[in-house]
């Protein structure tokens, strides 16, 4: 019968042991823990930021890139403009000038 309470004590000295240890452990690492939570908070808030720039520099390469084809289309219309108007211009210049013979000679050819 001794030999069950001297198992017994054994017993509860290493339960007692073992919540004395994690206590200490969960103790010592509550610092560790709190320093990496507040490390993954800080890089979710630059993950966050980078986010909202991407989105911005995103919305503004679009708009850059329709004021760019907006601008395109500009010129190429005033271009296409450009290339029929010598013609009237050549005539109206040469009405003016009172040179009909030029423009014969270009109506002709």
């Amino acid at each position: 019968m001794v030999i069950v309470y001297i198992s017994l004590a054994l017993f509860i000295g290493a339960l007692i042991y073992l919540a004395f240890f994690a206590f200490k452990t969960f103790k010592d690492s509550k610092p560790t823990i709190e320093n990496v939570n507040e490390t993954v908070t800080r890089i979710q808030a630059k993950t966050d930021q980078i986010k909202s720039e991407t989105d911005q520099l995103s919305m503004t390469q679009k708009e850059i890139t329709e004021d760019v084809q907006y601008k395109k289309e500009a010129v190429q219309y005033t271009v296409d403009a450009a290339k029929q108007s010598p013609e009237p211009f050549k005539n109206i210049w040469y009405t003016i000038k009172g040179d009909k013979l030029s423009i014969r000679k270009r109506s002709d050819g």
